[in-house]
């Protein structure tokens, strides 16, 4: 009897951060475009056709001011919203990721390994938030950088998706308030011993009379990776700024990298099990 053929399954840690990483794309050029619409738009009430018929609805009357704000905020909260989806989807990935690489290569049935995959993502996708941190937390090389600030993203997004927006009072620590956290990528340069943070469109000219640094000399631009917080109090509003939308965004592209960086990695090409089904085949798996 001639052997089986393996089935050789590839495991890719760019494949766990791509569900973060797609979502950040998409998120943030919706929302940008969205918000280039909204402030060129002369919020006249639309026209909602459904099909043969048109539909108005009337009962909430705003200034259009009072309109743009609350598209404003429904669109951020809606672009948060799957940012942190994105987020959760990345830690479902490498909690399968982390279940198959410890699989022993045994003999067993091309259904019986479809199966084992569908169980690993069934129970990943009912975990509560902090027992799939947890859990993937245990299997990286190292510690996530990001592990509290994934925690603070996940209760924020239960207030947007849970408790009409307000924070609630399972969201809230031992002060009564509850604080959203986020690394965000500041660029400075130093005069004398401040740090002067970088400001959009700002240009240093040191050919000025009134340059504070040596004349025509070259000014060093640093980076580095600082956390942003914004505290809520019991039953307030989770309102989301562009600002903030767009540095969560960034900090989420880092989650994801930051955990696909901390994945075991096996020997390159080695079968993980035998399918005695009669034609081999290759599967990749994140």
């Amino acid at each position: 009897m001639s052997e089986p053929p393996a089935l050789q399954i590839t495991l890719n840690p760019n494949g766990v951060a791509a569900p973060a990483q797609r979502t950040v794309i998409i998120a943030t050029q919706v929302v940008a475009t969205a918000l280039r619409a909204l402030a060129n738009d002369d919020l006249s009430p639309p026209e909602m056709q459904g099909g043969p018929l048109g539909y108005q609805f009337t009962g909430l009357e705003m200034s259009d001011e009072e309109r743009r704000v609350t598209f404003q905020n429904w669109i951020l909260g809606k672009g948060f919203q799957d940012l942190a989806r994105g987020i959760r989807e990345t830690l479902e990935e490498a909690v399968f990721y982390l279940a198959m690489i410890k699989r022993e290569p045994n003999l067993t049935m091309l259904a019986e390994i479809e199966a084992e995959i569908a169980a690993i993502r069934a129970t990943a996708a009912k975990l509560v938030f902090p027992k799939l941190l947890e859990d993937v937390n245990a299997g990286l090389t190292a510690p996530m950088v990001f592990d509290a600030e994934f925690l603070s993203l996940q209760k924020a997004r239960n207030c947007l998706e849970h408790r009409g927006g307000r924070v609630g009072a399972r969201d809230v620590d031992d002060t009564g308030t509850m604080t959203l956290s986020f690394p965000r990528l500041r660029m400075f340069y130093r005069r004398g011993d401040a740090e002067i943070e970088l400001l959009p469109g700002e240009v240093i000219d040191t050919r000025e009379s009134d340059t504070p640094f040596g004349k025509g000399e070259d000014v060093p631009i640093y980076i580095h990776r600082v956390t942003r917080s914004r505290t809520y109090a019991l039953d307030e509003p989770v309102v989301i700024l562009a600002s903030d939308f767009f540095e969560i965004a960034m900090a989420c592209h880092l989650f994801a990298s930051d955990v696909a960086a901390k994945l075991p990695i096996l020997p390159a090409a080695q079968p993980l099990l035998e399918d005695d089904d009669t034609t081999g085949g290759s599967v990749t798996v994140g």
